[in-house]
């Protein structure tokens, strides 16, 4: 088994190697296909992605929180998988008429089927991965995702020429073939069995209230496509979506590599009777202080971002950055939440969480959508900040914390924001006029970094622990490291 801190690492590593290597095929298809064109394509992936969590039924969370994993439920856990899938994916199938009817695009009916055939392939490989996450064995998570991000980016060069719609969903399609065989080449042995019913009432139970919560949140969270593209067409889908994707790269995408870590390491912590909430106050004042660097930085060179990735034809987006990262440093306060209380086994409080937010989102989403895509980016800040008062009253009933305790924890990571801002700032205010945007960009970000690092010494944040040890605990930051063990 890793070690928690090796295994962040390893996972930070994989985050950001696929990351990389998806950002050339994000690049590339951003400069070939139109908007509309990437709207359809948001809408499908919409569509899809409510199936998946019917797919799912619980069954990897179930895998990693399990606290006496049997044979027998490892048997059920598949069975219950393939029944799933196979049920999610023909319903799926048989819904993309209305689906398309609904939109008025023929071409979605298509789309919607092709992403299909990846429900009958799934099961094969959702719980390897959830059982390998339970093992903590992220070096082996680690080369099965670099592979499979380099064979997309494959795919997807193979057909720039003439690229066309159909094919990013084959490209899906491709990737889930590609990660099946991945996965069954280190399949560990205990995953080896025929299928099997015997504790089906245990999974069932555990499965149910995780499928509600992920559905009703799935719906809601893609909600903001659906009636985008309902109510202002798929061109507005497609502007949301590449600004809401810049603000994902932290909130998704990297918070994934720590999701990773952070629900195995927690489920360890449970079944040690260690203490929970100083684990989660530690870990999300360590999220906090690069979240917030980031989102600043992202939203002071949201024009040179955006231009530099996806080329000019998105600068409309570009007010639409600027105001979701708010939403995204409110985000970074409950990030981890859902792990947290899903490593204790309180499934029916996650469930009940998302039942009062989820269609407070959708109701907001619908009135802001009416009005503009800004208003319902402000809406996103609105939810955002409902989710963490809803999450932390859960949490309080669970480890103890409290709305007081969470913010004085993160003033630190606040400080550091400031002081690592400060020369970008500058450099955007003054020399803006007189280099190109991305000399501009390129200038705030070399400044952006030591000023960050220089922030972390001078508040005396805790992450300085493990620079130290990164650093190799040399002796001009010894002070800094027991400064910061006194307050831990």
């Amino acid at each position: 088994m890793t070690s928690i801190r090796k295994a962040v690492l390893i996972s930070f590593a994989e985050n950001y190697s696929t990351m990389f290597i998806g950002f050339i095929g994000i690049m590339l298809i951003a400069r070939l296909l139109t908007p509309e064109e990437i709207g359809i394509y948001s809408v499908a992936s919409a569509v899809t992605g409510i199936a998946h969590m019917m797919r799912d039924f619980g069954v990897g969370s179930y895998l990693v929180q399990e606290q006496e994993l049997t044979r027998e439920r490892i048997q059920t856990a598949l069975t219950v998988a393939i029944m799933t899938s196979w049920a999610a994916g023909g319903i799926l199938y048989l819904s993309s008429p209305w689906a398309a009817v609904f939109y008025n695009e023929p071409g979605l009916m298509d789309l919607i089927r092709i992403q299909c055939v990846n429900f009958l392939i799934m099961p094969f490989t959702a719980p390897v991965l959830s059982l390998l996450h339970r093992d903590m064995q992220f070096s082996v998570l680690y080369r099965i995702n670099v592979l499979l991000g380099y064979s997309d980016d494959c795919f997807c060069e193979s057909c720039s020429v003439g690229i066309w719609l159909y094919e990013s969903c084959l490209g899906s399609v491709a990737n889930v073939m590609c990660l099946m065989l991945l996965v069954n080449a280190v399949r560990p042995h205990d995953a080896w069995i025929m299928p099997g019913l015997k504790e089906w009432r245990r999974i069932a139970n555990f499965g149910v209230q995780t499928s509600v919560a992920a559905i009703v949140t799935e719906i809601a969270m893609n909600m903001n496509d659906l009636i985008l593209g309902r109510l202002l067409g798929f061109q507005a889908v497609a502007l949301y979506s590449r600004a809401q994707g810049l603000i994902y790269l932290f909130h998704r995408d990297m918070m994934n590599a720590v999701r990773k870590v952070a629900f195995p390491a927690f489920a360890q912590a449970v079944r040690e009777n260690r203490d929970l909430l100083k684990a989660y106050l530690l870990s999300v004042n360590y999220i906090t202080v690069f979240a917030w660097p980031f989102y600043a930085f992202l939203g002071l060179y949201a024009d040179s971002i955006v231009r530099l990735m996806f080329g000019d034809q998105w600068d409309a987006s570009i007010p639409l950055v600027r105001i979701l990262v708010f939403a995204g440093a409110v985000g970074a306060f409950w990030n981890l939440w859902s792990s947290a209380l899903l490593a204790m086994g309180h499934v029916n409080k996650t469930m009940r969480s998302e039942l009062i937010i989820q269609p407070i989102r959708i109701v907001l989403i619908f009135f802001a959508a009416s009005i503009s895509m800004e208003m319902t980016c402000y809406a996103l800040i609105i939810i955002y900040i409902l989710q963490l008062l809803i999450s932390t009253h859960y949490l309080k009933q669970s480890i103890g914390l409290n709305l007081k305790i969470l913010l004085l924890n993160n003033i630190n990571s606040f400080a550091v924001t400031l002081i690592s801002m400060v020369i970008p700032v500058l450099c955007y205010t003054y020399l803006s006029t007189q280099f190109s945007p991305i000399q501009s960009l390129l200038i705030g970000a070399i400044t952006c970094i030591p000023s960050w690092l220089l922030g972390i010494f001078i508040v005396r944040h805790p992450i300085c622990v493990e620079l130290t040890r990164l650093l190799g605990n040399r002796p001009e930051l010894q002070s800094c490291n027991s400064n910061t063990r006194e307050k831990l």
